[in-house]
């Protein structure tokens, strides 16, 4: 099923996404998937999905992730790179000096994002 480029919105971590599969794209119930974009620099809010597996692959720019206690962990994304996020898993990204693009495939919805307060 080809699911052509749809309205884009801002993810409740800061990300701007460009939904492509989901209840309500193709009615989903159990898988999501998406593009995400951070400008230069820019970075999200410390979050984690509760109840979902998240798959990222960078598919232009670079970015890092940091996970963790403290956020003391971190991985360098370059483009062609996958990372593995268990639910759960507290993260932050920062978008490298040219920004990212990345595809996410989530276990669930859309809407399962939850705010971490860092200190």
């Amino acid at each position: 099923m080809l699911v052509p480029a749809g309205a884009d919105l801002v993810g409740a971590q800061g990300v701007r996404i460009s939904e492509r599969v989901s209840t309500a794209t193709v009615g989903s119930a159990r898988l999501c998937g998406f593009f995400a974009t951070l400008g230069p620099g820019e970075r999200t809010a410390v979050h984690h999905h509760a109840e979902e597996e998240t798959v990222v692959l960078l598919t232009a720019g670079s970015c890092d992730v940091f996970s963790g206690a403290g956020l003391s962990g971190g991985v360098h994304m370059r483009v062609g790179d996958v990372v593995f996020i268990p639910s759960g898993c507290v993260h932050q990204v920062l978008a490298g000096p040219h920004g990212f693009t990345a595809f996410e495939v989530r276990s669930g919805g859309m809407d399962r994002t939850e705010l971490v307060d860092p200190a």
